[in-house]
């Protein structure tokens, strides 16, 4: 049973008997991974902090016939910021799910982890306004997976998409000029909401610490990822709609 070490951020858990716990971790070396923690839900067990969810750990793990076994774990990083905070205790949990959903097991993507790992810690940095680390990591996360949206050239036409009759479409895979706004499922988009867009897509974490844009702008860019993400995983999230309950009535995606 060959053993090796990776470290990793846990994105799912379920119990297992009376006190194990199959965790679904993220690592930077392997990809994604399911192993079983034994005992990891006995009171005071070493290893029942370290595979909470998106708690940043190193893992000794031993190849096993399905799962693979964690015969030894250090927290590296638990977070209790977020934890401390609803709101940023849901985005946290966003995050993780989405990156469940948009992985394969034992794809090793570093760019992936380590997106995950720096938004994690931006949404600390960006308590004021957790959304905006939130978007970004959604729209890198798309990117790194091959379906970066389309937002320098009209997706139908390739012009310019000019500062009118803006429309963003999640089936084409992007901005729609005024002249090609035909899609079912086109959602209006302002010049601004677009630059923001643009902004978010390129940033990097101190980038997007800094970051400014209105709330409508803000909300907008959150109806785009939305049914992107529905349209390209064909399923809901299911934290999302925990999340959605958070936000003030009219203050998150439609």
């Amino acid at each position: 049973m060959p053993a090796y070490a990776a470290t990793g951020i846990v994105l799912r858990r379920i119990s297992l008997g009376e006190t194990d716990r199959i965790i679904t971790v993220l690592t930077r070396e392997q990809g994604k991974l399911h192993a079983v923690a034994k005992g990891a839900r006995k009171p005071g067990s070493r290893s029942g902090g370290a595979t909470e969810l998106f708690t940043l750990t190193r893992f000794m793990l031993a190849s096993g016939k399905s799962l693979e076994i964690v015969s030894q774990c250090e927290v590296q990083e638990s977070f209790p910021a977020l934890r401390a905070d609803l709101g940023l205790l849901a985005r946290a949990t966003y995050l993780c799910e989405l990156a469940d959903r948009l992985t394969e097991d034992y794809e090793p993507s570093p760019d992936m982890f380590d997106s995950l790992v720096s938004a994690l810690y931006l949404l600390r940095r960006r308590a004021d306004e957790p959304d905006m680390v939130l978007h970004a990591f959604e729209l890198q996360l798309l990117s790194e997976r091959g379906y970066a949206p389309g937002l320098g050239q009209c997706v139908t036409c390739g012009g310019e998409p000019g500062a009118q009759g803006l429309s963003y479409s999640p089936t084409l895979g992007g901005v729609l000029c005024g002249r090609c706004r035909r899609p079912m499922d086109a959602i209006p988009l302002s010049a601004a909401a677009l630059n923001l867009m643009r902004r978010m897509a390129g940033a990097d974490a101190d980038g997007i610490v800094a970051l400014q844009g209105v709330a409508a702008d803000l909300q907008v860019v959150g109806r785009c990822m939305k049914w992107t993400i529905r349209y390209r995983i064909d399923r809901d999230i299911k934290s999302a709609e925990f999340l959605e309950s958070l936000r003030p009535q009219g203050a998150g995606p439609a």
